[in-house]
C-alpha cells in the first residue's frame, strides 16, 4: 500500500478517533434553576464553537491543566457568593484562565475587567498590583458584579449576558417578561455570548474531574512579609514559581493597605512552613493591631526547630507527617497531660496546621479580640491563641457576632 494512503488512513482514524470524544450539544441544559431548551438552529451553531474548543488537542490539554489549577479556587468562592458554579465556565470563556490576559478594549485579567469596573468592585490597579490579575480578589469581584445584577434580573442567563453588556446595556435589549423566568429557549436570535458561554460548559465540563484538580497549590494570606523575596523564603517556595502565580503583583514590595491573598504552589517539603508561617502572621498581625497589648517578645520568635511559643506557652504546629504517638515520644510528654493541655480526647484527630501545646494554656489572650473566620471553631481559635476553652467559651456567653472576645478587661 502507498506510504501516503498509509499516513492519510491513519491521520483520518485519529482524527476520528478525537472527534468520537467531542461532546454533541444536548437538547437542554440547565444552569442553577433554570431549563434551557436548545432548538436545532441553536445546537448547531453552539456545536461548531464546541467541536472548534476540541480541535487542537495540545491546546485542550493545556486549558485542562489550567482548569485544575484555577478551578478549585474559582469554585470555592462563587459557591461562598451563593453564585452558580457553572459561571466558572466564564472565567474561561474571558481569559482562558490567563491571568494577565489584556483585551483590545483594555480589559485585563481572568475576569476580563476594564480599570473603571475593577476600581468599583474594590480591586486596586497602582504601582504596586493589579487585582485583576488576582484570581481570588477578580473572582471575589466579578461573584459582587454577578450578584448585583442578578437583584435586577433573577435569571442567571441575563446576568451573564450582562456581564459583556453592561447592567444598562442588558436592560436595553432584554425582555421584561422573561425576568425570574426559570424556562427558557435558545434560538438563533439568542445573543452569541450566550451560546458561547453553553459551548465552554458543554466542551469542558465531562472533562473535568475533581478528583484531579492540582492539590499542589493553596491560597496563602499575607499579613506580614514586606517583600516577595521575604515571603518566598518563608514558605520555603520557589521565587521564579511565586512570581510566575501571582503576576498580578508588580513590585517585589508587598502593599500593606489590606491582606492580600496569593496563589502558592506548595510541595511537601514546604507544607509545614507554610502553615507555620500562616498561623504565626495571623498571630502576630492581631498582636501588632492591637494598642493596648503589652506583649511578651517570646510571642514574636520562632525557634528555628519546630518548637514555638504562642501566648509565652511552648508549641508545635502540627504537619502532615505527626500522630500524636510521634509527639509524646519525641517530647516525652504524657498522653493524659498532652489531652488536657489541648483540651482534647483520646479520640481526636490532629489538625494539620493548629498548634498543639506542652503546658496548661492561659485564662486569657494576649490580645482583646479577633475576627473570626466562618470555618474557624472556638477550640482552634483556643489553640491558636493558647486560651483554656473553658475561658473562652465563658468570655463568648451569648456572643453572636464573629468578633471573639479573648480577654476580659484591659492591661
Amino acid at each position: 500500500m502507498d506510504k501516503k494512503l498509509i499516513f492519510f488512513l491513519a491521520l483520518l482514524f485519529s482524527i476520528n478517533v478525537f472527534s468520537q470524544n467531542i461532546p454533541q450539544v444536548p437538547e437542554v441544559v440547565t444552569l442553577d434553576k433554570i431549563r434551557l431548551k436548545i432548538n436545532e438552529d441553536a445546537r448547531n451553531e453552539i456545536q461548531v464553537e464546541v467541536d472548534a474548543l476540541h480541535a487542537n488537542t495540545k491546546y485542550f490539554n493545556a486549558i485542562i491543566d489550567k482548569i485544575n489549577i484555577y478551578f478549585p479556587v474559582i469554585e470555592e468562592i462563587l459557591e461562598e457568593e451563593n453564585i452558580p458554579t457553572d459561571f466558572k465556565y466564564l472565567s474561561l470563556q474571558e481569559s482562558s484562565l490567563i491571568s494577565d490576559a489584556v483585551s483590545s478594549s483594555n480589559a485585563v485579567g481572568f475576569w476580563q475587567f476594564k480599570s473603571t469596573t475593577a476600581k468599583t468592585y474594590g480591586l486596586n490597579i497602582n504601582n504596586l498590583v493589579d487585582e485583576r490579575r488576582n484570581v481570588v480578589s477578580s473572582t471575589r469581584a466579578a461573584a459582587k458584579y454577578l450578584k448585583n445584577s442578578n437583584f435586577v434580573f433573577d435569571n442567571w442567563i441575563f446576568t451573564l449576558l450582562s456581564y459583556m453588556t453592561g447592567l444598562t446595556g442588558a436592560k436595553s435589549i432584554l425582555d421584561e417578561k422573561f425576568y425570574g423566568s426559570k424556562r427558557m429557549e435558545i434560538n438563533k436570535n439568542t445573543h452569541w455570548y450566550i451560546k458561547r458561554f453553553l459551548a465552554h460548559k458543554i466542551a469542558y465540563q465531562d472533562e473535568i474531574n475533581k478528583e484531579s484538580y492540582n492539590d499542589n497549590f493553596t491560597i496563602y494570606k499575607n499579613y506580614e512579609a514586606k517583600n516577595i523575596e521575604d515571603l518566598s523564603e518563608s514558605l520555603s517556595v520557589n521565587l521564579n514559581d511565586l512570581k510566575s502565580y501571582n503576576k498580578w503583583l508588580k513590585s517585589s514590595e508587598l502593599p500593606r493597605d489590606k491582606v492580600y491573598s496569593f496563589l502558592v504552589p506548595l510541595k511537601s517539603k514546604n507544607l509545614y512552613s507554610q502553615i507555620k508561617s500562616s498561623v504565626i502572621s495571623k498571630v502576630k498581625s492581631f498582636i501588632s493591631s492591637s494598642k493596648n497589648s503589652l506583649i511578651d517578645e517570646k510571642i514574636k520568635l520562632i525557634a528555628e526547630k519546630k518548637m514555638i511559643f504562642l501566648n509565652n506557652l511552648p508549641s508545635i504546629i502540627v504537619d502532615s507527617d505527626d500522630t500524636m504517638d510521634k509527639i509524646l515520644q519525641l517530647y516525652s510528654i504524657s498522653k493524659k497531660s498532652f489531652l488536657s493541655y489541648n483540651d482534647i480526647n483520646s479520640n481526636h484527630k490532629l489538625q494539620i496546621g493548629v498548634p498543639y501545646y506542652f503546658a496548661n494554656k492561659r485564662n486569657r489572650g494576649r490580645v482583646q479580640t479577633y475576627v473570626r473566620r466562618k470555618e474557624e471553631s472556638l477550640w482552634e481559635i483556643s489553640q491558636i491563641f493558647g486560651i483554656k476553652l473553658n475561658k473562652l467559651k465563658k468570655f463568648n456567653e451569648g456572643n453572636l457576632l464573629d468578633k471573639i472576645i479573648l480577654r476580659k478587661g484591659i492591661f
